[in-house]
This record gives C-alpha cells, structure tokens and sequence, in this order.
C-alpha cells in the first residue's frame, strides 16, 4: 500500500481494492435529504416518484409528508410548506 497514490488509498480504504470505484447510493427511495436554507426549519425527507409528483415521505414512520410537481411554477412554495408541517410532524419523533 506504500506504492499506492492517495486516491488508491482512499479506493482502498472504501472498498478493499485501490482500483475500484466507491459504490455511494445517492438516488432512490432509501436516501434521505435534507431541505433546508433560508428562513424556514429543515425537514428531511424521502422522495418517491409517481407519475408526474414526487412524493415526499417521513423517513422515520413513511407519513406522507407533501408532494411536488416539478413543472409547476409554485415549486418553492410548496416545498416552503412542506418544510414548515414536515418540521412538526417530524418534532413528535424527537420527543419520543
């Protein structure tokens, strides 16, 4: 491991091969993200697409939280909203 570049070595320490590309799920239902910034609370969520919505869920209970149609013009608006009722909904989780 001492011939290997740095990058080899985080390859390596990642996946136990120096040549190999990490394996990181960044899409999906299983992925949470955050929505956050400016000057409403975060919110985390899951997506879920159906049809022409994505579908925003809980991650902790799967309660559906809002949805979006991401050809609407109110797109911020909506996830404003959502973010304010996901942030309360989600308070109950922290309390327990």
């Amino acid at each position: 491991m001492m011939n290997f570049t740095a990058e080899q070595k985080i390859r390596y320490k990642l996946t136990g091969n120096p040549y190999q590309d990490p394996d990181f799920q960044h899409e999906g239902p299983n992925v949470i993200r955050w929505l956050t910034g400016g000057p409403n609370p975060t919110v985390k969520v899951q997506f879920q697409q159906e049809g022409d919505l994505t579908i925003l869920y809980c991650p902790w209970c799967s309660e559906k939280l809002g949805q979006l149609d991401m050809s609407s013009k109110n797109v911020y608006q909506d996830i404003a909203e959502i973010r304010i009722t996901g942030s309360k909904h989600q308070r109950q989780h922290q309390n327990n």
